[in-house]
């Protein structure tokens, strides 16, 4: 007996440890490991091991739960983007991108950490949950037990069973206070159809993610297209383009293109103060200018885009948006003006970046409250404005325009915009065109007219970014204007 015992032990040295695995899952959860570029789905019901550096993401309706060898346990929240950082004998830390975590620490346990762009949590033995949006701005709510939870900048507090606090991006954290709400269920999506649009917006860039959408969100497009034209370099690109609105105060436009060799996307959210109106154009059309004593009916408060080739993506990221009058005592003209506005772009590297959205190029925060931007409120990646430049390569007349930016990063990071309006043939439009190939208006010139924009940065390791859409579906959506 006593040499069974042994060899019993000694089997149990030799087993692998599986100290963190996915014990359960439903709906739609990837799983990419340490050090790989791609994502798997999971599929089987088999027990998947995690090692430090995995990372997880679950779309909607969807949950994963992953078990400690410790018995603690996590389950992760619909639309969801986790990382297992560092998990070893003495502790473990968990990254949260954006979304929902909900953990269950057993008393006496490891240390156990949880990581969002603006908060940690840190706990031995308790009953938690951490929310992060996409704009790194945290909430934790304790519901057995305390979380002694710090900000970025090193200030911290104990929150305790039936409070909350919340953590702003680049913030100080705010007094923990009462919490009034029970715990959330974690089989719903997390937060409302407005911010769930907004976290797919910036976050779900895959092929696979991004057709699988478009599939769904066809059946009740508004405005849709689909034809085939060359582009500025003479490939055949079969673009598909759609207007669908995921909230009351929401549309979305997004493009599609496949070429025999890439897929490219690009989707912008446009999110409005109130509920928006059967006819579509009845707020787009005022939607950045409007002429009249009175503001508009409905405003424009943020725009949200992408631009990907499913690897890399420039994103854009405005809000506090608003009609500003050109005389408040007596107005006659509205010019809309966004409060906060900021580019970023990134590559597979830099993807995790401020909340999902990559590396802030530039941007600008109103300050002053006086709805201009002054130089002051500008804010520059590498601290200074970028060195620009502007050429014309096939000339004025040509409508083919090249914008390069340079950056005083200490990597010189630099990003290049090639901008073309092109005929379904792929021709250039340039000045002549107008008396020979268009027509009387350019109303009806639009008909046959694309754009097409092609992103080239040193983020993006060779890559390009290259996107052609229709003047017209953007003129039948309002938000091309003559």
């Amino acid at each position: 007996m006593k040499q069974l015992l042994v060899s019993a032990l000694l089997l149990l040295t030799l087993m692998p440890a599986r100290a963190a695995y996915i014990d359960s899952w439903r709906g739609e959860v990837d799983h990419k490991k340490n050090g790989e570029q791609d994502w798997s789905r999971l599929y089987s019901d088999d027990k998947v091991r995690l090692a430090s550096g995995d990372e997880l993401r679950t779309g909607r309706a969807s949950t994963v739960e992953i078990l400690m060898d410790d018995g603690s346990r996590v389950k992760l929240a619909p639309i969801t983007s986790f990382r297992l950082t560092a998990e070893g004998k003495e502790a473990v830390t968990l990254g949260l991108y954006f979304g929902r975590v909900r953990s269950w620490v057993k008393k006496f346990s490891k240390k156990f950490e949880v990581r969002t762009p603006s908060a940690v949590c840190a706990v031995r033995g308790t009953d938690f949950m951490v929310a992060s949006d996409a704009e790194g701005n945290s909430r934790v709510e304790v519901y057995d037990g305390s979380v002694l939870t710090g900000d970025a900048k090193g200030n911290s507090n104990l929150v305790r069973e039936g409070q909350y606090a919340e953590i702003p991006a680049g913030g100080r954290m705010r007094q923990p206070s009462d919490n009034p709400n029970q715990p959330g269920d974690m089989n719903s999506a997390v937060g409302d159809p407005v911010q769930q649009a907004r976290n797919e917006i910036y976050n779900e860039i895959s092929k696979e993610d991004v057709i699988s959408r478009a599939q769904e969100e066809l059946q009740s497009a508004e405005f849709q297209s689909r034809k085939v034209a060359i582009d500025a370099f003479g490939n055949r690109v079969r673009m598909e383009e759609y207007v669908i609105r995921p909230a009351a105060n929401q549309f979305k436009y997004v493009v599609l293109n496949t070429r025999q060799s890439r897929f490219d996307f690009g989707k912008m959210l446009f999110t409005f103060d109130s509920a928006l109106p059967s006819d579509l154009s009845l707020a787009t059309r005022n939607m950045t200018s409007a002429v009249g004593a009175s503001a508009p009916q409905w405003q424009l408060t943020a725009m949200n885009s992408v631009m990907s080739n499913t690897l890399d993506k420039v994103t854009e990221d405005a809000s506090g948006g608003k009609m500003v009058p050109d005389n408040a005592g007596s107005p006659s003209e509205w010019t809309h003006f966004f409060t906060d506005y900021a580019v970023y772009a990134a590559g597979p590297d830099q993807a995790a970046e401020n909340g999902g959205l990559g590396r802030r190029l530039w941007g600008y925060t109103d300050a002053n409250a006086d709805n201009t931007v002054q130089i002051g409120e500008l804010t520059y990646l590498g601290g200074a404005a970028p060195a620009g430049l502007v050429t014309y390569p096939g000339g004025e007349d040509v409508f083919h325009t090249v914008t390069r930016n340079t950056y005083s990063d200490a990597d010189n990071t630099w990003i290049q915009a090639s901008d073309y309006v092109l005929f379904d043939s792929g021709d250039i439009l340039n000045a002549g065109d107008f008396s020979s190939r268009l027509g009387v208006t350019m109303d009806t010139a639009t008909d046959r007219l694309n754009f097409e924009r092609v992103y080239t940065s040193s983020l993006f390791g060779g890559r390009k970014i290259d996107l052609e859409f229709s003047a017209k579906l953007l003129k039948d959506a309002g938000l091309l204007r003559f």
